[in-house]
């Protein structure tokens, strides 16, 4: 009878694994990969089959526990910051340049010039104050601040 190659399989699996927690970066799969890699440790010391497969779950359980906090303060950290454009929403500036013919107007907003559009529509005179309270594309959509 051929006997399955444990060690092999550990060593694939665990670096599978560690590969895909690199790709994905989420703490979702690192425990699994800890796990294997206890297994795999395991398998020259004469671990029976069922002895590996009892580590590899346990110990994947542990760090999957012990790496939950950890991963949602990250998680939570990086849903907090705003990039991009997204960054601007709350953020106040001053009208630059008035009507045009289309009803936009423009806006300095963190030392950026915008095209801007006012919520109702209304034309506000330059040098007012307005705060943003959206994105529509390349406009900002602002109000009075």
């Amino acid at each position: 009878m051929l006997e399955i190659p444990w060690f092999w399989i550990w060593l694939v699996l665990a670096a599978a694994l560690y590969v895909g927690e690199m790709l994905t970066a989420s703490f979702f799969l690192l425990p699994f990969a800890i796990g294997a890699t206890i297994s795999l440790i395991a398998t020259p010391l004469g671990a029976p089959v069922w002895l590996q497969w009892l580590l590899f779950i346990v110990i994947s359980v542990v760090a999957l526990v012990a790496l939950r906090p950890f991963a949602r303060r990250l998680t939570a950290r990086a849903e907090q910051e705003k990039s991009g454009v997204d960054r601007l929403i709350g953020m106040t500036g001053e009208i630059i340049e008035g009507n045009a013919p289309s009803g936009e107007q423009r806006a300095r907003i963190a030392r950026e010039t915008w095209n801007v559009s006012v919520a109702n529509n209304v034309v506000l005179p330059v040098g007012s104050a307005v705060r943003v309270v959206g994105v529509d594309g390349a406009h900002l959509l602002v109000e009075a601040a």
